[in-house]
């Protein structure tokens, strides 16, 4: 598969692209290791064992992680002091743990083996030890090892919807058994991937098996713990190997040898891995040598390295370059944060449940239905949710499945002042005749500042700071996107003087309603709210009789043709039947519903315009102005001020992917089973010491920073808080323009304890993981303390073992114990 990207999957043994200097960009892909599969088959027995569950690192870091010194609770964080309450011993607060990493560039090979050790981790193995072969919803999203691509840099802002937070299910079969204390501990995993495609590129449904042998768990002693995993993956209906390899750690002498090969071929496209780490069981020292090749239809690419490091520096040899590193002097960033109360309790969100459908499952909530693709679910199946007890059988419900192919949203206005969003980063584009140009901007308190500019898609930060150009504006408005606002952001200007000779001005940073941007919700049957008729003037949707629904190739993107001329008033009328009754809840243009067709090849799919309830305050308040907000009689309605002037409108989005439909459960009773939205929390920003953004943020100066910039943050769930900027760094770090071998991380870390607000309500942050980036030094500083790399042998793929584990158990007589899940997401279900 070459340079293509499938997120969070075990297919990204397929296809890597690693060199010397470019983070891992490749998954998917082909087949590979050749051959066939053996006959052999696991014996262990996988029932009615005694022994105590091993667990192994959910992470391999190269080098262990120092003491970051974030704050903890019951201590004073940034100017607030965290309850005693929320660190009692037994609070989830407290039980819950941060992982904590080094990142080091020549070891972004590891990414393909913490992906490995995540997912299964997420299996929760350990707690289902010898409770007999269950199944597992893995939520791949968890485990993504590319979200540091500098590619993420210049992902357009309409690309940011729903599929941010969506999780990613894939469905494993699992046994975990260990007979006694003495034995090894053994796990097998059944993997099912479903058929991918992209353009031109495919790959095929497959089976990935799995055998780990773990003989040590994890100790302080040895963090990793002593085991084998071997893998291999098939093709549905072949005995072709695709991709086969293997990942060990054995004990050898006082070190702790790490072991890892992989390879594959499909296409045109080949790679090949490998991996051999050897280090002292404390990680005090150790030497390496990593190797990575991939080759195909776009060109090839090789690196290898050799390293060595002791418990003060990290050394990095590529043949013609040395790096060295500081391992006590390091950056952080986290990618997972916990929300506690004031309990120390986890903030859950009702955001969804499993259900059952024949004899697939999978889940359904506030993102949209996942089920495995074969399943061929359609509208008006009946599925079942299923709830469990200790020593019962499950519960089960059933419910109506109501799909629809597009979702109406709703936009309550919020309102804040230029001081509310002071240095929170915006995205802004500056069009003219030659085009236009991306821009991130901030409020500095006396103007809005160009900090950045977006080149070849990627942001770059060496860009001199310049101030917007009121004089060259046409409109008494600014329009920004903020992922932390939510979306879309309107700022209002003061307009002097009549046209076309107008002038614009800020508002007074303290005035209020100077800064709007909207609640975004999504509608569901019953909402009595949703007028009968909407209205829209701009960016309107049209049916197409030829495809029938909406064209997003005509000139227009699927809509009608814009007329910017006030006096022509042209709009355009919809209805949209908030209730469960066959083909409603989809916004129709007359008699046809304006849906996303299903052979239609747009990737992301289609949003439109403001549509809105045309009362006459809604009318009057969109009516077209002389440009510095003096109305002008019989000139008609500008549509595109509903962005800022209206309290509630609406926008209709539709397409192929799960998450541009809708989705909803009726029970028997006709109701419908609502989910949570994410919910929205602002934060203050504190200073760290190991923040990247460190100081940048602070309102009255970085030397006390009592008072910070506001940002507003969303909480989808355990482990995911988004709204945060990003950053491009570079080796050590730090913030660099984007570019080849940069990443994109989040521009700081919230501290632990740190608290966040939202209706009145205050919660408490935790970061789950954690990443340290250590920062460079002079070569000669690894030179002076001692420090020599050591080419090692690399690990053959001739070693690697077949797992042999046998047919997958799929029913309660093959000794299949439930055929609904026991772990979703990482969380054993409540009856197992």
């Amino acid at each position: 598969m070459g340079r293509k990207g499938i997120k969070g999957s075990w297919s990204l043994f397929m296809g890597f692209v690693l060199t010397a200097s470019v983070a891992l960009t490749g998954c998917g892909g082909g087949g590979g290791g050749g051959g066939t599969t053996t006959t052999t088959t696991d014996t262990t027995t996988d029932s009615g064992g005694s022994g105590a569950s091993l667990r192994v690192a959910e992470r391999i870091s190269v080098v262990d992680a120092s003491s970051s010194g974030s704050g903890v609770a019951g201590l004073r964080i940034g100017k607030f002091r965290v309850p005693t309450t929320v660190s009692a011993a037994g609070t989830d607060w407290t039980n819950d743990v941060t992982q904590t990493f080094v990142h080091e560039r020549s070891a972004e090979a590891f990414g393909v083996i913490n992906e490995i050790l995540c997912m299964m981790s997420q299996s929760q193995y350990d707690d289902m030890v010898n409770k007999g072969t269950y199944r597992a919803q893995i939520d791949t999203n968890q485990c993504e090892q590319e979200r540091d691509s500098a590619e993420s840099a210049g992902e357009s802002s309409q690309n940011q919807s729903s599929s941010t937070t969506m999780p990613d299910y894939e469905d494993w079969t699992v046994n975990s058994y260990r007979a006694n204390d003495t034995s090894d501990h053994i796990v097998k995993v059944w993997i099912h991937e479903e058929a991918r495609s992209e353009g031109s590129w495919s790959e095929p449904a497959k089976t990935i098996y799995v055998k780990v042998t773990i003989t040590e768990g994890a100790s302080a002693a040895n963090p990793y713990g002593l085991f084998r995993l071997d893998f291999k993956g098939i093709p549905d209906g072949s005995s072709t190997v695709m991709f086969k390899g293997y990942l060990e750690s054995v004990q050898e002498g006082s070190s702790i040898l790490l072991k890892f090969v992989d390879e594959g071929a499909g296409g045109s496209d080949t790679w090949t891995e490998q991996v051999v780490l050897n280090r002292s069981a404390d990680g005090s020292t150790g030497t390496g040598t990593i190797y990575t090749s991939n080759s195909g239809g776009w060109g090839s690419e090789t690196s290898d390295f050799d390293i060595a490091f002791n418990s003060d520096y990290f050394l990095r040899d590529n043949g013609t370059e040395q790096k060295c590193a500081d391992r006590n002097d390091f950056n952080e960033t986290a990618w997972r944060y916990g929300l506690y109360d004031v309990n120390g309790a986890r903030v859950n969100r009702e955001s969804g449940f499993p259900i059952k459908y024949g004899d697939y499952h999978g889940w359904v909530g506030y993102w949209g239905l996942w089920l495995p693709e074969e399943a061929n679910v359609s509208d008006g199946a009946t599925v079942y949710k299923q709830v469990y007890s200790s020593n019962a059988p499950p519960t089960e419900t059933a419910y109506t499945l109501m799909q629809r192919g597009g979702k109406l949203k709703k936009h309550t206005r919020n309102a804040k002042t230029l001081g509310d969003i002071q240095n929170l980063p915006l995205d802004w584009w500056e069009c003219n005749e030659s085009g236009c140009s991306g821009y991130r901007v901030k409020w500095n308190g006396t103007n809005f500042v160009k900090f950045a500019n977006q080149v070849n898609n990627m942001w770059n930060d060496d860009f001199i700071d310049e101030n917007i150009n009121l004089s060259t504006l046409q409109f008494g408005e600014l329009n920004f996107y903020s992922q932390s606002l939510g979306g879309q952001v309107r700022v209002k200007l003061i307009g002097t003087g009549t046209y076309p000779s107008i002038t614009y001005s800020y508002p007074d940073p303290t005035a209020p309603e100077s800064v709007i941007f909207f609640k975004e919700d999504i509608v569901y049957p019953g909402d009595t709210t949703v007028p009968a008729t909407l209205k829209c003037y701009d960016n309107c949707p049209e049916y197409n009789s030829t495809v029938g629904g909406i064209n997003v190739d005509n000139w227009y993107n699927g809509n009608h043709a814009n007329n910017y001329d006030p006096s022509a008033n042209t709009s355009y009328s919809y209805t949209f039947n908030a209730t469960t009754a066959s083909g409603e809840m989809t916004l129709k243009e007359g008699v046809n519903a304006l849906l996303l067709p299903s052979n239609s090849t747009s990737q992301w799919g289609y949003w439109s315009g403001p549509l809105f309830d045309p009362t006459p305050a809604n009318l009057t308040a969109l009516a077209c102005d002389d440009w510095n907000g003096d109305i002008i009689a019989n000139e008609g309605t500008c549509g595109w001020k509903a962005w800022s002037e209206l309290t509630v409108f609406y926008t209709w989005e539709t397409g192929t992917q799960q998450w541009n439909q809708f989705t909803a459960l009726i029970n028997g009773s006709g109701t419908v089973e609502q989910f949570q939205a994410p919910l929205q929390v602002s934060y203050e920003y504190q200073k760290t010491n190991n923040a990247y953004a460190d100081g940048k943020y602070c309102l009255d100066g970085a030397a006390t920073c009592e008072t910070g910039t506001n940002f507003y943050l969303e909480y989808s769930g355990f482990g995911n808080l988004w709204g945060i900027p990003g950053t491009c760094v570079d080796d050590s770090g730090n913030p660099t323009t984007c570019g080849e071998g940069t990443r994109w991380i989040s521009e700081f870390m919230i501290p632990a304890g740190a608290a966040v607000a939202n209706n009145g309500t205050t919660y408490y942050v935790k970061p789950l993981e954690v990443e340290q980036t250590m920062k460079l030094v002079s070569a000669a500083t690894c030179t002076t303390a001692g420090l020599a790399t050591t080419p090692y042998t690399l690990p053959s793929i001739t070693n690697w073992s077949d797992p042999a584990i046998g047919t997958e158990p799929t029913t309660a007589a093959a000794g299949l114990i439930s055929e609904a899940p026991a772990v979703i997401g990482g969380v054993v279900q409540s009856g197992f």
